[in-house]
């Protein structure tokens, strides 16, 4: 059997082709446009009997009306064979957690199987340089935790595809009805039933390093913005929640007093009522993530620019000389 394997581009924008609602692929809903996860999986499944798809895993319990009737049809046909939740931090360009969506339009089950292959990650540290500054950045090499899966954890996951079972905290089989009495979400935790475990509480001055250690990740770029610019562009809920973290982290450090224990309560926003968007770099040994995104972006964009500006003068030049030389 033929099988398409996809990993599309994420949450990508998209246009209606003309009578979208009358081509086959479609035949179960028109996806909205304003993200083709579902239209990447129904053109898949118009073609293919079987494919897997590595998606977000907003797919799994999308809000949108138009995605949650897809995806309530695609479980009620009994196209869905497996979810595989993946852990975050997978790929060295984003953190975003993702899921292995099994579909088969022939599968010789009316269950669904879930897996939480989450449990089963390791983490690995990979090198890497840097691709764009100076030579003392592009010479540097950079540390960077990525959580990955072993050859042991992928054959475990591929053993529970072939014979699925139940097993605590690992995997799921689920009836379609049970899937229907949960509004067809399709996190596989939300079914998996999870291992007990003795809670053993790290000790105080670790949890405070870690504190801070996530701490100053989060304060390696400050910002300095308008407050309405902060308001249109939707940042305001994040900011008070920054907010309201360095407050609780102040109120933690005056219970601590005596305990010789520093929680950082640096303030990571500034709001300001002057036409003023500021980014400052306050990590320098190892230039943030965000920072060289951010640069790469710059660079293309420059590069872009630059070539349809020199376009436009070479074709500026032209005119000029046939103006003067003829």
């Amino acid at each position: 059997m033929a099988t398409t394997i996809s990993n599309p581009p994420y949450n990508m924008k998209w246009q209606h082709p003309f009578f979208a609602q009358s081509q086959e692929r479609f035949m179960l809903g028109v996806p909205p446009e304003s993200n083709a996860n579902y239209a990447f999986i129904l053109t898949a499944l118009s073609k293919q009997d079987k494919a897997v798809f590595l998606l977000p895993n907003g797919v799994l319990s999308t809000n949108n009306k138009e995605e949650q009737a897809i995806k309530a049809s695609l479980v009620e046909k009994n196209y869905l064979e497996a979810v595989i939740s993946l852990p975050d931090k997978m790929f060295e360009s984003t953190s975003i957690p993702t899921s292995l969506l099994i579909f088969n339009k022939k599968k010789q089950t009316s269950n669904i199987l879930m897996i939480n292959a989450s449990s089963l990650a390791t983490e690995e540290i990979r090198e890497q340089r840097g691709q764009v500054g100076s030579k003392s950045h592009t010479s540097r090499v950079y540390k960077k935790k990525v959580n990955v899966l072993s050859d042991d954890a992928i054959s475990k996951v591929m053993s529970l595809l072939d014979k699925p079972v139940n097993e605590r905290g690992l995997s799921k089989v689920v009836s379609i009805e049970t899937i229907k009495e949960q509004d067809y979400v399709l996190t596989p935790n939300r079914y998996i039933e999870m291992k007990q475990e003795t809670v053993q509480h790290t000790s105080m001055e670790r949890l405070v390093k870690q504190l801070n250690r996530v701490s100053a990740e989060k304060g390696a770029v400050k910002l300095t913005i308008n407050r309405k610019m902060a308001n249109d562009l939707g940042l305001m809920p994040l900011i008070k929640l920054l907010q309201e973290s360095g407050q609780t982290s102040k109120e933690l450090n005056e219970q601590f007093k005596g305990d010789g224990l520093i929680l950082n309560d640096e303030n990571l926003v500034t709001l300001t009522n002057n036409k003023t968007f500021k980014i400052e770099v306050k990590k320098w040994n190892e230039l943030p993530d965000i920072i060289v995104m951010f640069a790469q972006m710059w660079k293309q964009l420059m590069v872009t620019c630059n070539n349809e500006e020199n376009r436009y003068l070479m074709e500026l030049r032209d005119i000029m000389l046939e103006r003067y030389f003829k």
